[in-house]
């Protein structure tokens, strides 16, 4: 009884930690006057009840993280902090400035204001999990995980590959149905059929590259999480899959980037997409004769 108070004192303090990490930062970082022109009223009276929910999918998948780890804080902390920043600022910032044109009216500067207030918020919140991580040693089921800087080379090349082909199938099949969102990115309503669209993006050198970057990005940044990790494979999947999804998850939040449906659209494709690919990342990473020279 003792136990279960202090998991649901730990997780509601960890709920309402994140609340004030993703919250504050915006008054040091103060949203235009021009921004806040563009949000929706009716949306934004579900902002804190979705943002309650992103807090609570964010508590339960660093608890199970830190839970699930031997590092000791300093470690941690560095994993942590270095994880957090790629998957979450670094990755949004990269994806805000490749559809740039996209964001009509939006000048540069705000797109870096959120890439600040993100740092902010996944530093702190990584500082507050270092905090209250115990580090565990009975949890381990892994054996040594050490493996040739060239094994990974080729498992971070493979993710890649991987998050570019998850990246064109579910942008295409979840986020391209919706009329809005091709509207909102080409003017048309017009929708090629797949395989027209896929040879217009990997006809693109630019696009390819800016999508081969980001997967290996994610790579390393699933490498990290995994270097965290010291448990069962099929808990390191689950975890994998609910880290990455995390990325996808954010998008449910009214912003005055997207109209609604098009915000909509970009949460049921890169939510599903990332929780597919964090799954696979967590497969390819755990798994250690893969590309083992034995």
């Amino acid at each position: 009884m003792k136990k279960t108070v202090s998991n649901i004192l730990i997780f509601s303090l960890t709920c309402f930690v994140f609340l004030i990490v993703f919250i504050s930062p915006s008054i040091f970082i103060p949203v235009s006057e021009e921004i806040l022109k563009r949000l929706n009223p009716e949306e934004m009276n579900l902002f804190f009840p979705l943002l309650l929910l992103l807090a609570i999918y964010i508590s339960i998948t660093y608890l199970l993280l830190i839970r699930s780890s031997e590092l000791s804080k300093k470690s941690l902390l560095v994993k942590l902090v270095t994880a957090n920043f790629i998957l979450f600022p670094l990755m949004g910032l990269l994806e805000m400035f490749f559809w740039g044109d996209a964001f009509k009216g939006i000048e540069t500067s705000e797109f870096i204001k959120i890439f600040f207030r993100f740092v902010i918020t996944f530093s702190v919140f990584s500082v507050y999990l270092m905090l209250i991580h115990k580090p565990n040693f009975e949890l381990s089921t892994q054996s040594d995980t050490s493996e040739s800087l060239k094994q990974l080379m080729y498992k971070i090349i493979t993710i890649s590959l991987i998050y570019f082909i998850i990246y064109n199938f579910f942008g295409y099949f979840v986020a391209w149905q919706f009329e809005e969102t091709r509207i909102f990115y080409t003017g048309s309503a017009d929708i090629k059929d797949f395989f027209s669209a896929m040879f217009q993006n990997i006809s693109d050198p630019v696009f390819v590259l800016v999508h081969l970057f980001r997967g290996v990005l994610f790579g390393i940044a699933g490498y990290l999480f995994h270097s965290i990790l010291s448990c069962s494979r099929k808990k390191e999947l689950l975890i994998m899959s609910l880290l990455f999804g995390g990325f996808g998850f954010q998008i449910i939040l009214p912003n005055p980037m997207f109209p609604e449906m098009v915000r909509i659209s970009h949460f049921l494709e890169t939510t599903s997409s990332m929780l597919v690919f964090g799954f696979l990342v967590g497969y390819v990473l755990s798994n250690k004769d893969l590309f083992s020279n034995k």
